[in-house]
Protein backbone atom coordinates (compact mmCIF):
# COMPACT_ATOMS: atom_id res chain seq x y z
CA UNK A 1 0.00 0.00 0.00
CA UNK A 2 1.48 3.47 -0.58
CA UNK A 3 2.15 5.72 1.67
CA UNK A 4 2.09 9.84 1.25
CA UNK A 5 4.95 12.02 2.11
CA UNK A 6 4.72 15.47 1.82
CA UNK A 7 7.88 17.79 1.24
CA UNK A 8 7.57 21.78 2.28
CA UNK A 9 9.73 23.25 -0.01
CA UNK A 10 10.14 22.68 -3.76
CA UNK A 11 11.02 19.34 -5.12
CA UNK A 12 10.96 17.29 -8.37
CA UNK A 13 11.17 13.71 -7.74
CA UNK A 14 12.45 13.20 -11.59
CA UNK A 15 15.28 16.18 -11.85
CA UNK A 16 16.74 14.67 -8.50
CA UNK A 17 16.98 11.03 -9.31
CA UNK A 18 18.12 11.01 -12.46
CA UNK A 19 20.28 13.52 -13.43
CA UNK A 20 23.70 11.65 -13.08
CA UNK A 21 23.51 11.91 -8.89
CA UNK A 22 23.05 8.39 -7.97
CA UNK A 23 23.17 5.22 -10.44
CA UNK A 24 20.49 3.31 -9.00
CA UNK A 25 16.89 4.47 -10.02
CA UNK A 26 15.36 3.58 -12.99
CA UNK A 27 11.69 4.53 -14.40
CA UNK A 28 9.26 2.30 -14.51
CA UNK A 29 6.79 1.11 -17.19
CA UNK A 30 3.61 3.43 -17.34
CA UNK A 31 1.54 0.48 -16.73
CA UNK A 32 3.20 -1.28 -14.04
CA UNK A 33 0.63 0.23 -11.58
CA UNK A 34 -1.66 0.44 -14.19
CA UNK A 35 -2.46 4.33 -12.91
CA UNK A 36 -0.82 5.62 -15.85
CA UNK A 37 1.88 7.72 -13.62
CA UNK A 38 5.38 7.95 -13.56
CA UNK A 39 6.76 5.68 -10.97
CA UNK A 40 10.71 5.50 -10.11
CA UNK A 41 12.24 2.53 -8.80
CA UNK A 42 15.86 2.50 -6.48
CA UNK A 43 17.31 0.81 -3.60
CA UNK A 44 18.08 2.51 -0.25
CA UNK A 45 19.79 0.76 2.40
CA UNK A 46 17.87 -2.57 2.75
CA UNK A 47 14.90 -1.24 0.74
CA UNK A 48 13.85 -1.32 -2.42
CA UNK A 49 11.53 1.65 -2.87
CA UNK A 50 8.98 2.50 -5.22
CA UNK A 51 7.75 6.12 -5.46
CA UNK A 52 6.01 8.89 -7.50
CA UNK A 53 5.49 12.32 -7.49
CA UNK A 54 2.06 13.77 -7.50
CA UNK A 55 0.48 17.50 -6.83
CA UNK A 56 0.65 17.96 -3.61
CA UNK A 57 3.19 15.07 -2.49
CA UNK A 58 5.09 12.11 -3.01
CA UNK A 59 3.89 8.93 -2.46
CA UNK A 60 5.94 5.22 -2.25
CA UNK A 61 5.82 1.54 -1.49
CA UNK A 62 9.19 -0.41 0.21
CA UNK A 63 9.78 -4.04 0.16
CA UNK A 64 12.62 -6.57 1.40
CA UNK A 65 13.58 -9.93 1.17
CA UNK A 66 9.84 -11.20 1.43
CA UNK A 67 8.44 -8.63 -0.35
CA UNK A 68 6.21 -5.42 0.11
CA UNK A 69 5.62 -4.17 3.75
CA UNK A 70 3.67 -1.58 5.20
CA UNK A 71 5.56 1.57 4.69
CA UNK A 72 6.02 3.42 8.28
CA UNK A 73 7.35 6.70 9.90
CA UNK A 74 11.00 5.18 9.80
CA UNK A 75 10.48 4.94 6.00
CA UNK A 76 9.30 8.63 5.87
CA UNK A 77 12.94 9.59 7.39
CA UNK A 78 14.47 7.97 5.45
CA UNK A 79 13.49 9.49 2.47
CA UNK A 80 13.81 12.66 3.93
CA UNK A 81 17.35 12.50 4.91
CA UNK A 82 17.55 10.82 1.29
CA UNK A 83 16.26 14.07 -0.15
CA UNK A 84 17.97 16.42 2.34
CA UNK A 85 14.54 17.53 3.38
CA UNK A 86 16.49 19.51 5.77
CA UNK A 87 18.05 21.81 3.56
CA UNK A 88 16.41 25.20 3.47
CA UNK A 89 16.29 24.86 -0.61
CA UNK A 90 14.56 28.36 -1.18
CA UNK A 91 17.39 30.27 0.97
CA UNK A 92 19.92 27.89 -1.17
CA UNK A 93 18.43 28.83 -4.08
CA UNK A 94 18.69 32.33 -3.51
CA UNK A 95 22.01 32.01 -2.33
CA UNK A 96 23.11 30.55 -5.50
CA UNK A 97 20.71 33.04 -7.59
CA UNK A 98 23.50 35.90 -7.02
CA UNK A 99 24.56 34.64 -10.49
CA UNK A 100 21.98 35.53 -13.24
CA UNK A 101 22.93 32.34 -15.54
CA UNK A 102 22.46 30.15 -12.26
CA UNK A 103 19.44 32.06 -11.52
CA UNK A 104 18.05 30.89 -14.84
CA UNK A 105 18.69 27.14 -14.50
CA UNK A 106 17.04 27.71 -10.93
CA UNK A 107 14.20 29.13 -12.17
CA UNK A 108 13.90 26.12 -14.96
CA UNK A 109 14.84 23.57 -13.00
CA UNK A 110 13.04 24.43 -9.58
CA UNK A 111 12.83 21.46 -7.47
CA UNK A 112 16.27 20.04 -8.26
CA UNK A 113 17.70 18.83 -5.28
CA UNK A 114 21.43 17.60 -3.64
CA UNK A 115 20.86 13.96 -2.54
CA UNK A 116 22.54 12.78 0.51
CA UNK A 117 23.40 9.27 -0.27
CA UNK A 118 25.58 5.91 1.49
CA UNK A 119 28.78 7.08 1.85
CA UNK A 120 30.14 3.56 1.08
CA UNK A 121 28.21 2.80 -2.04
CA UNK A 122 27.96 6.30 -3.01
CA UNK A 123 32.34 5.78 -3.24
CA UNK A 124 32.38 3.01 -5.12
CA UNK A 125 30.05 3.92 -7.70
CA UNK A 126 32.44 7.00 -8.37
CA UNK A 127 35.24 4.62 -8.07
CA UNK A 128 33.58 3.09 -10.99
CA UNK A 129 32.73 5.90 -12.76
CA UNK A 130 36.26 6.64 -14.08
CA UNK A 131 35.46 6.88 -18.02
CA UNK A 132 32.24 5.77 -18.11
CA UNK A 133 28.79 7.64 -18.64
CA UNK A 134 25.43 7.74 -16.30
CA UNK A 135 24.15 4.54 -17.97
CA UNK A 136 27.51 2.62 -18.50
CA UNK A 137 28.01 3.72 -14.09
CA UNK A 138 24.15 2.87 -13.67
CA UNK A 139 24.95 -1.28 -15.25
CA UNK A 140 28.21 -1.62 -13.69
CA UNK A 141 26.90 -0.93 -10.25
CA UNK A 142 23.47 -3.24 -10.78
CA UNK A 143 25.79 -6.14 -11.50
CA UNK A 144 28.26 -5.89 -8.11
CA UNK A 145 24.60 -5.70 -6.62
CA UNK A 146 23.78 -8.50 -8.25
CA UNK A 147 26.87 -10.70 -7.76
CA UNK A 148 27.48 -9.64 -4.12
CA UNK A 149 23.86 -8.30 -2.51
CA UNK A 150 20.54 -9.75 -1.28
CA UNK A 151 17.90 -10.06 -3.07
CA UNK A 152 14.77 -7.53 -2.61
CA UNK A 153 11.63 -7.53 -4.14
CA UNK A 154 8.45 -5.11 -4.32
CA UNK A 155 5.29 -6.24 -6.75
CA UNK A 156 7.67 -8.42 -9.26
CA UNK A 157 10.39 -5.63 -9.39
CA UNK A 158 13.58 -7.69 -8.71
CA UNK A 159 16.20 -5.62 -7.47
CA UNK A 160 19.76 -6.49 -5.24
CA UNK A 161 20.99 -4.55 -2.40
CA UNK A 162 24.14 -2.84 -2.89
CA UNK A 163 26.95 -5.20 -0.97
CA UNK A 164 28.38 -4.03 2.38
CA UNK A 165 32.42 -3.27 2.52
CA UNK A 166 32.78 -6.53 4.29
CA UNK A 167 31.77 -8.59 1.57
CA UNK A 168 34.05 -7.22 -1.08
CA UNK A 169 36.97 -7.30 1.26
CA UNK A 170 36.42 -10.85 0.88
CA UNK A 171 39.72 -12.56 -0.88
CA UNK A 172 37.26 -13.60 -3.77
CA UNK A 173 35.55 -10.61 -4.19
CA UNK A 174 38.38 -9.04 -6.60
CA UNK A 175 38.22 -11.80 -9.21
CA UNK A 176 34.45 -11.18 -9.21
CA UNK A 177 34.63 -7.74 -9.93
CA UNK A 178 37.40 -7.97 -13.01
CA UNK A 179 34.86 -10.97 -14.17
CA UNK A 180 32.32 -8.26 -14.60
CA UNK A 181 33.85 -6.55 -16.95
CA UNK A 182 35.02 -3.86 -14.14
CA UNK A 183 38.74 -3.98 -14.98
CA UNK A 184 41.95 -4.82 -12.97
CA UNK A 185 42.06 -1.37 -11.71
CA UNK A 186 38.37 -0.68 -11.02
CA UNK A 187 38.57 -3.84 -9.18
CA UNK A 188 41.88 -3.92 -7.07
CA UNK A 189 40.40 0.04 -5.86
CA UNK A 190 36.69 -1.15 -4.69
CA UNK A 191 38.10 -4.12 -3.04
CA UNK A 192 41.23 -1.82 -1.06
CA UNK A 193 38.65 0.89 -0.18
CA UNK A 194 36.50 -1.94 1.14
CA UNK A 195 39.19 -3.20 3.12
CA UNK A 196 40.24 -0.12 4.79
CA UNK A 197 36.32 0.71 5.28
CA UNK A 198 35.53 -2.48 6.79
CA UNK A 199 38.80 -2.51 9.21
CA UNK A 200 38.03 1.00 10.20
CA UNK A 201 40.85 2.52 9.02
CA UNK A 202 38.69 4.74 6.68
CA UNK A 203 35.23 6.04 8.62
CA UNK A 204 33.23 7.76 5.79
CA UNK A 205 30.48 8.51 8.11
CA UNK A 206 32.80 10.79 10.28
CA UNK A 207 33.91 12.69 7.23
CA UNK A 208 30.66 14.41 7.30
CA UNK A 209 31.75 15.91 10.72
CA UNK A 210 35.20 17.45 8.92
CA UNK A 211 35.46 20.30 7.49
CA UNK A 212 35.25 19.90 3.44
CA UNK A 213 38.77 20.50 3.11
CA UNK A 214 39.78 17.68 5.57
CA UNK A 215 37.43 14.87 4.30
CA UNK A 216 38.50 15.69 0.83
CA UNK A 217 42.27 15.00 1.39
CA UNK A 218 41.43 11.87 3.29
CA UNK A 219 39.03 10.61 0.45
CA UNK A 220 41.66 11.39 -1.94
CA UNK A 221 43.76 8.89 -0.08
CA UNK A 222 41.28 6.08 -1.28
CA UNK A 223 42.94 4.51 -4.72
CA UNK A 224 41.32 5.05 -7.80
CA UNK A 225 39.61 8.73 -6.43
CA UNK A 226 41.06 11.64 -7.96
CA UNK A 227 40.07 15.38 -7.67
CA UNK A 228 36.68 15.27 -9.38
CA UNK A 229 35.75 11.80 -7.44
CA UNK A 230 36.59 12.98 -4.01
CA UNK A 231 34.42 16.18 -4.67
CA UNK A 232 31.45 14.03 -6.06
CA UNK A 233 31.71 11.59 -2.68
CA UNK A 234 31.70 14.64 -0.60
CA UNK A 235 28.75 16.89 -2.42
CA UNK A 236 26.71 13.49 -2.63
CA UNK A 237 27.00 11.35 0.74
CA UNK A 238 29.47 13.76 3.12
CA UNK A 239 27.12 16.88 3.25
CA UNK A 240 29.62 19.06 1.89
CA UNK A 241 27.47 21.14 -0.08
CA UNK A 242 30.41 23.93 -1.04
CA UNK A 243 32.02 20.79 -3.35
CA UNK A 244 32.30 21.65 -6.88
CA UNK A 245 33.26 18.75 -8.78
CA UNK A 246 34.74 19.82 -12.59
CA UNK A 247 34.71 17.56 -15.43
CA UNK A 248 35.69 18.85 -18.89
CA UNK A 249 31.73 19.86 -19.67
CA UNK A 250 31.55 21.86 -16.47
CA UNK A 251 34.85 23.02 -17.33
CA UNK A 252 33.83 24.60 -20.93
CA UNK A 253 30.69 25.75 -19.30
CA UNK A 254 32.57 27.78 -16.68
CA UNK A 255 35.42 29.04 -19.61
CA UNK A 256 32.18 31.65 -20.30
CA UNK A 257 32.73 33.18 -17.14
CA UNK A 258 35.20 35.67 -18.24
CA UNK A 259 36.89 35.88 -14.58
CA UNK A 260 37.09 31.88 -14.19
CA UNK A 261 40.43 30.49 -14.03
CA UNK A 262 39.80 27.35 -16.20
CA UNK A 263 42.66 27.12 -18.94
CA UNK A 264 42.82 27.14 -22.36
CA UNK A 265 43.85 23.67 -22.67
CA UNK A 266 40.63 21.75 -21.63
CA UNK A 267 42.32 18.32 -21.30
CA UNK A 268 42.91 16.52 -17.85
CA UNK A 269 43.11 19.15 -15.24
CA UNK A 270 46.39 19.85 -13.02
CA UNK A 271 45.85 19.55 -9.46
CA UNK A 272 46.77 23.07 -8.89
CA UNK A 273 43.91 24.18 -11.83
CA UNK A 274 41.42 22.27 -10.02
CA UNK A 275 41.95 23.58 -7.27
CA UNK A 276 41.78 26.97 -8.52
CA UNK A 277 38.83 26.52 -9.94
CA UNK A 278 36.79 25.22 -6.65
CA UNK A 279 37.87 28.30 -4.93
CA UNK A 280 36.72 30.71 -7.68
CA UNK A 281 33.31 28.50 -8.14
CA UNK A 282 33.09 28.68 -3.90
CA UNK A 283 34.12 32.00 -4.12
CA UNK A 284 31.40 33.08 -6.78
CA UNK A 285 28.37 30.82 -6.51
CA UNK A 286 28.99 30.40 -2.61
CA UNK A 287 28.86 28.20 0.21
CA UNK A 288 26.06 26.15 -1.56
CA UNK A 289 28.55 25.86 -4.90
CA UNK A 290 27.58 21.95 -5.15
CA UNK A 291 24.02 23.42 -5.98
CA UNK A 292 25.00 25.92 -8.69
CA UNK A 293 27.19 22.88 -10.67
CA UNK A 294 24.51 20.55 -10.13
CA UNK A 295 22.29 22.70 -11.75
CA UNK A 296 24.27 22.98 -14.49
CA UNK A 297 25.08 19.39 -15.15
CA UNK A 298 21.01 19.25 -14.89
CA UNK A 299 20.95 21.41 -17.72
CA UNK A 300 23.68 19.20 -19.85
CA UNK A 301 21.68 16.65 -19.49
CA UNK A 302 17.85 17.69 -20.43
CA UNK A 303 19.88 19.69 -22.89
CA UNK A 304 21.09 16.28 -24.41
CA UNK A 305 24.55 16.19 -22.50
CA UNK A 306 25.27 18.07 -26.06
CA UNK A 307 25.62 22.16 -25.00
CA UNK A 308 24.95 24.48 -21.88
CA UNK A 309 21.23 25.88 -22.75
CA UNK A 310 19.90 29.19 -24.10
CA UNK A 311 20.19 30.53 -19.88
CA UNK A 312 23.90 30.18 -20.43
CA UNK A 313 24.34 31.15 -24.30
CA UNK A 314 22.42 34.89 -23.09
CA UNK A 315 26.27 35.33 -21.49
CA UNK A 316 27.98 34.78 -25.02
CA UNK A 317 25.85 35.63 -27.36
CA UNK A 318 27.21 37.10 -30.19
CA UNK A 319 30.59 37.30 -29.29
CA UNK A 320 31.90 34.14 -30.77
CA UNK A 321 34.87 34.75 -33.47
CA UNK A 322 34.82 33.27 -37.11
CA UNK A 323 33.91 29.45 -37.88
CA UNK A 324 36.33 27.12 -38.22
CA UNK A 325 36.14 24.03 -40.21
CA UNK A 326 34.97 20.84 -38.81
CA UNK A 327 37.28 17.60 -38.92
CA UNK A 328 36.18 15.33 -41.86
CA UNK A 329 35.67 12.04 -39.58
CA UNK A 330 32.72 14.28 -37.90
CA UNK A 331 31.07 14.29 -41.27
CA UNK A 332 31.17 10.57 -41.96
CA UNK A 333 29.93 9.65 -38.11
CA UNK A 334 27.38 11.95 -38.83
CA UNK A 335 26.13 12.12 -42.14
CA UNK A 336 22.45 13.06 -41.52
CA UNK A 337 23.47 16.15 -39.83
CA UNK A 338 22.84 18.01 -43.11
CA UNK A 339 21.40 21.51 -42.01
CA UNK A 340 22.72 24.68 -40.20
CA UNK A 341 22.95 25.03 -36.53
CA UNK A 342 19.70 26.89 -35.10
CA UNK A 343 21.73 28.71 -32.65
CA UNK A 344 24.75 30.17 -34.66
CA UNK A 345 23.71 29.75 -37.78
CA UNK A 346 26.84 27.56 -38.86
CA UNK A 347 26.83 25.49 -42.27
CA UNK A 348 27.37 22.12 -42.48
CA UNK A 349 31.25 21.32 -41.98
CA UNK A 350 31.26 24.41 -39.67
CA UNK A 351 32.06 24.32 -36.19
CA UNK A 352 28.91 25.38 -33.93
CA UNK A 353 30.37 27.99 -31.98
CA UNK A 354 27.55 27.42 -29.12
CA UNK A 355 28.80 27.68 -25.95
CA UNK A 356 30.51 24.75 -23.94
CA UNK A 357 31.31 23.69 -27.20
CA UNK A 358 29.89 20.89 -27.11
CA UNK A 359 26.39 20.47 -28.98
CA UNK A 360 26.15 17.75 -31.69
CA UNK A 361 24.23 20.00 -34.22
CA UNK A 362 24.11 18.41 -37.62
CA UNK A 363 27.23 18.77 -39.71
CA UNK A 364 28.89 20.40 -36.74
CA UNK A 365 32.03 19.08 -34.90
CA UNK A 366 31.71 17.76 -31.50
CA UNK A 367 34.14 20.04 -30.35
CA UNK A 368 34.06 24.11 -30.48
CA UNK A 369 37.05 26.39 -30.96
CA UNK A 370 39.15 26.70 -27.66
CA UNK A 371 38.40 29.98 -26.24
Amino acid sequence: MARELKFEQPFDLGLSVTMGQAFRWYELPLDFYGDGDKWFSGVLGESLVHIRQTDASVEYRVGGPDGEWEATLADDEMLRRYFREDDDVIAIYSDISRDSAIARLVEQYCGMRVLRQEPWECTVAYICSANNNIRQISSIVERVAAEFGNSVELNGDARCLFPPPERLAQDDAESGLDSMNLGLRRAANTVSVARSVSSGALDLYALRSESYARATVEIRDCPGVGNKIADCIALFSLDKLEAFPVDVHIGRALAEWADCPFPQDTGRLADRQYARIGSWARQHFGPFAGYAGQFMFCDREQSGNVAASDALSKKVEGTAGKLRTAPEHNASRHPNRDFPCSKCGAAVGQVCRYPSGYRYERGHSERGPRR
